[in-house]
């Protein structure tokens, strides 16, 4: 009886945990029809053109939310896809996953953290990376915005992505079953979706009944 309630549980537990990113997703893509309206700007794309950069190795929702972060910090689209490109090369050489590379990427990138990056082989030092962009753009490093020391930052690590990794994962070919998990995931994203519409009414009342939930 205990290993049957045991079960049951669990079981229920996965639905609850799949019910709830999958209402995380339908809010992340409301939320990028919303900032696309407001800004012009759409993530969805963003996030797409991402996943094709990665050769389809991260879901969308990491594409989407590395992307936003980027975004956030004033990098193009351009900038992104290329350290889109950059994570996974960088994954393919040092054995990595993909998702992992490319977070990093962006967070070492944005907050400048040369720790981060130490992982991926990428030794970012932030007077070296200004004085070069300074030397380059014809300014002194003093006179150098916080827009212009954040594409310092970008400009040096994408050129040692580019320089140590491009060329030797040229002929690497991408690990297919990662590709397969998510092409698989977006399906049950989409069909947890379609679930989980018409029961977040339900949830909603629930949730004002702590007594009826336990019930339930």
């Amino acid at each position: 009886a205990y290993a049957t309630l045991a079960a049951s549980l669990f079981a229920l537990d996965a639905v609850y945990r799949g019910l709830v990113e999958a209402a995380n997703l339908r809010i992340l893509q409301e939320g990028q029809i919303a900032f696309a309206q407001a800004t012009g700007t759409a993530m969805n794309v963003v996030a797409s053109s991402v996943q094709r950069a990665t050769d389809m190795q991260v879901s969308f929702k990491e594409a989407s939310q590395a992307a936003a972060i980027a975004s956030a910090a004033g990098f193009g689209v351009e900038d992104i896809e290329r350290l889109a490109v950059a994570a996974t090369n960088a994954a393919k050489v040092l054995g990595r996953s993909v998702p992992d590379a490319f977070d990093r990427m962006v967070r070492g990138v944005v907050k400048a953290e040369p720790e981060v990056l130490d992982e991926l082989g990428i030794i970012l030092r932030l007077e070296n990376a200004s004085r070069k962009y300074a030397q380059a753009m014809n300014i002194t490093v003093a006179e150098m915005t916080t827009f212009e020391k954040q594409q310092a930052v970008l400009n040096d690590v994408l050129d040692q992505a580019e320089s140590k990794y491009e060329a030797v994962a040229a002929g690497i070919d991408p690990n297919p079953w990662v590709r397969f998990g998510v092409a698989l995931e977006k399906v049950k994203d989409e069909m947890m979706i379609l679930v989980s519409g018409p029961l977040e009414t339900f949830a909603n009342l629930l949730s004002e009944n702590a007594w009826a939930a336990a019930g339930a």
